[in-house]
């Protein structure tokens, strides 16, 4: 997956280890185009939870303009893997889920299919 180097120079001067961040990431053919940061409705260090209002306005925004979801970006305040609760939601959202680790900003990609594997992840 490619993603712009300057989303994630983004990620690090909005997103604290406080409160999980949580972005929405659009693009076509595994390019990220865009991307719309969300509220964190659960306003927790170790968990989100999205409006489902506010995710359908940015899909649909995003579909009129010939775009697509491509992945569900957050922060964890520890390593960036999937936890129990990230993987229950990657069966609902079949996308790549990006995740950053507040502290190292290490930041790993990873897609549920029948098991869980990593995405390579391209800065462009």
């Amino acid at each position: 997956m490619r993603i712009p180097r300057e989303f994630l120079e983004e990620a690090r001067r909005r997103c604290t280890p406080q409160e999980e961040c949580v972005a929405l990431l659009f693009g076509r053919d595994n390019a990220v185009a865009k991307w719309r940061w969300v509220r964190n409705l659960a306003g927790s260090p170790v968990a989100f939870r999205i409006d489902p209002e506010e995710m359908y306005r940015a899909i649909t925004e995003a579909e009129e303009e010939g775009l697509e979801l491509l992945a569900i970006f957050h922060t964890h305040p520890g390593p960036p893997t999937p936890s129990s609760v990230d993987l229950k939601y990657m069966r609902l959202w079949p996308v790549v889920w990006i995740i950053s680790s507040t502290f190292s900003w290490k930041t790993t990609a990873w897609r549920l299919e029948k098991t869980l594997r990593e995405v390579q992840i391209t800065l462009q």
